[in-house]
């Protein structure tokens, strides 16, 4: 990994669980959980290892984020399902478990990166409608003042052992915990923790289908990269993905009803 890869890596996921956290704030957890799908971070890892290590090796990385996604989903439906009952601990760990055992299971599969895509958004999409619909209108909870930097400040801690992890492991677990998803673990967490099972089933509702762009974004690098170059193919990514995600925002408040509000 180059050095700014590694910077990336380590540096930006405090700042984007801040930026989230206070979207969520200002606009919602379905809000929040709508733009916590995009490629923030690992867009950025992977275009930089691209220059680095060559198209060919981008256009792998590319096919397995998108085959990560399949762990990250079954890590969505496990939290939602377990936060029901669980407190956020006992619901983290769920799908924790949840996460490694997918990836486990997943992380050598030889698929095709079209079929790998669909699915990827197959699953999301059934993470979506089988997650139950909160049941209560969102109540706003005033945070603690060290709410952000304690986001921040597990964010880094989590990332850090990660790194470490990963350096020690051989590649494959290396693989599997390189893609967990830490912002959503802290936003997650806190969420649950601060404001409820009803407010963590809007954000992973929300992330759910989110991950839609994270999936085209990926998928468009891995088929036109070899057509295209890196940099043309990741800016007609970033217009798939940006505009599957300004599109459910703009139906978010029909995707963030309360159970039992009719739709008008």
């Amino acid at each position: 990994m180059t050095l700014l890869a590694l910077l990336l890596k380590i540096s930006v996921p405090p700042v984007l669980v801040a930026i989230m956290s206070l979207a969520a704030r200002r606009w919602g957890a379905t809000f929040g959980g709508l733009i916590m799908g995009l490629p923030w971070m690992t867009g950025p890892v992977l275009f930089f290892l691209g220059l680095d290590k060559g198209p060919q090796f981008l256009v792998g990385a590319a096919r397995g984020a998108v085959i990560a996604v399949w762990a990250i989903a079954a890590f969505i439906l496990a939290f939602g399902l377990a936060g029901r009952r669980l407190a956020w601990p006992g619901a983290l760990a769920s799908a924790v478990a949840a996460y490694a055992a997918t990836a486990l299971a997943t992380q050598t599969l030889d698929v095709a990166p079209l079929l790998a895509a669909f699915l990827s958004a197959a699953l999301l999409i059934g993470c979506f409608v089988a997650l139950p619909r909160p049941a209560l209108v969102a109540v706003v909870v005033p945070p603690p003042a060290w709410d952000i930097p304690a986001r921040m400040a597990a964010t880094f801690a989590l990332v850090s052992v990660i790194m470490v992890s990963a350096d020690l492991l051989g590649p494959q677990r290396s693989g599997i915990i390189a893609s967990y998803p830490v912002i959503l673990t802290v936003i997650g967490a806190f969420m649950h923790s601060q404001q409820g099972p009803d407010a963590l089933l809007r954000v992973l509702r929300g992330i759910s289908l989110s991950l839609l762009a994270f999936v085209a974004f990926f998928a468009v690098v891995g088929f036109a990269t070899p057509m295209l170059g890196q940099v043309a193919a990741y800016a007609v990514a970033a217009i798939a993905a940006l505009t599957i995600s300004a599109t459910l925002i703009a139906v978010s408040p029909r995707l963030s009803r309360p159970a039992g509000v009719a739709t008008p």
